[in-house]
């Protein structure tokens, strides 16, 4: 494990709730001024281990589409490719 710094840490941790309230003031769309009391807006710092799962068309658009992923595909063709050079010979 490499010896780091409390400021890495510290760089790390606010770079992830930069992040996150960056996804819900432009994703969710939740305002800073108007939702105060919300708990992520209030006390920022509980964004830094929280999960924004989100399953909307936007974000699982492979999922909602049936949609193979690319390293899924290029893996499929490959066998298919083996398949076929072995059923040739």
């Amino acid at each position: 494990m490499k010896n780091r710094s409390r400021s890495y840490y510290r760089h790390q941790r606010n770079r992830a709730i930069k992040h996150k309230l960056n996804i819900l003031t432009n994703v969710w769309s939740l305002d800073p001024e108007e939702d105060n009391d919300h708990s992520w807006i209030a006390h920022p710092g509980k964004l830094s281990k929280a999960k924004l799962n989100c399953s909307c068309d936007l974000c699982k658009y492979e999922k909602n589409y049936n949609i193979v992923k690319p390293h899924i595909k290029a893996k499929l063709d490959q066998m298919e490719k083996e398949i076929n050079d072995f059923l040739s010979e």
